[in-house]
């Protein structure tokens, strides 16, 4: 996400995505819920491989960016929309899951 911090770097690293596809097709956030504490997610970039441990799964207003704040350690958040509200085609609220980088491996 433009404004997020780079991998590897102190601070907080965001990456969206979709839980479905305009086709209809599963996105790749589609899981993102299920994910708890200890989770590991890795991130490939730049020939590195990251490991972050996941510490918090929230679900947050579509206008809140709380989850988006500034870290002092380099820290990864996800984000994906959730409970689609087929009235008005839109989604109630947002997932985020938080994440702490514990290895970084040159690949």
């Amino acid at each position: 996400l433009e404004g997020t911090a780079y991998p590897g770097l102190p601070g907080n690293t965001a990456i969206t995505g979709h839980v479905y596809l305009p086709n209809g097709a599963v996105g790749p956030f589609v899981n993102l819920h299920t994910l708890k504490w200890g989770d590991t997610i890795i991130l490939h970039a730049n020939g590195q491989r990251y490991t972050y441990a996941v510490r918090t799964l929230r679900r947050v207003w579509p206008d809140d960016l709380s989850v988006l704040k500034h870290e002092d350690y380099d820290w990864m958040t996800l984000v994906t929309c959730q409970g689609y509200e087929e009235s008005d085609n839109s989604y109630a609220y947002r997932v985020a899951v938080r994440a702490v980088l514990i290895e970084t491996v040159v690949e």
